[in-house]
């Protein structure tokens, strides 16, 4: 994977607290919190986008109509996973 070096302004408080951390793991650290707020502020998006449309269609599910047919679903998922 490529990587680049960049530069950014973090509050004081904050470069004091990831001063603690080795050196030789701040740039993991920045790197997995970065990654994990990136990935919640798109979900996030993508669930304001969705929000109204309906994302459970019957005639995508012909089999999944009733309450049997999601017991009988749920009897071989635990088979599955089990």
């Amino acid at each position: 994977m490529a990587v680049e070096k960049v530069t950014f302004t973090l509050p004081e408080e904050l470069v004091r607290r990831l001063e603690k951390i080795p050196s030789g793991k701040r740039s993991m650290v920045v790197k997995e919190a970065l990654e994990r707020e990136l990935g919640r502020r798109a979900t996030a998006a993508m669930l304001k986008r969705l929000r109204g449309k309906p994302i459970w269609k019957e005639s995508r599910h012909p089999d999944l109509r009733g309450p049997k047919d999601f017991a009988r679903y749920r009897s071989i998922k635990s088979r599955l996973t089990g």
